[in-house]
C-alpha cells in the first residue's frame, strides 16, 4: 500500500480549497481519510469527497500557521548550510584580518 498523500485542489466555484488526504490501496481503489478519522474507499472515476473544505481565508490562516511553526522537508538542510557558510566566512575574515 502507498503512503498517504496530501493534496489541495482549488475550487473556484466554491471560493475555496479542498484538502484531500488520499492513497491508492492494493485493490487499485482510492482511500480518502475523512475529517472524523475514518477512511472512505472510492473506485476509480468516482466523485471523491474531500477530507476537509477550507474557504480562502481559512486556507491562508492554515498556510501561515504551517509556515510559522514548520520548515518544509525540501529546504530544511539549506538553512543550516547557509549559517555554516556565514560562520566560515567570518572566521576567514578574522584569520586574514579583513
Amino acid at each position: 500500500m502507498e503512503n498517504w498523500k496530501v493534496q489541495f485542489i482549488q475550487k473556484p466555484d466554491r471560493l475555496g480549497r479542498a484538502l484531500y488526504i488520499i492513497r491508492r490501496n492494493h485493490e487499485q481503489r482510492f482511500e480518502v481519510m475523512q475529517s472524523d478519522g475514518k477512511t472512505k474507499v472510492y473506485d476509480l472515476g468516482m466523485s471523491v469527497d474531500p477530507t476537509l473544505w477550507l474557504d480562502d481565508d481559512t486556507f491562508q490562516d492554515l498556510v501561515n500557521a504551517v509556515h510559522k511553526d514548520f520548515k518544509p522537508s525540501e529546504g530544511r538542510f539549506t538553512e543550516g548550510k547557509l549559517e555554516a557558510t556565514e560562520r566560515h566566512l567570518a572566521d576567514l575574515r578574522k584569520l586574514l584580518k579583513l
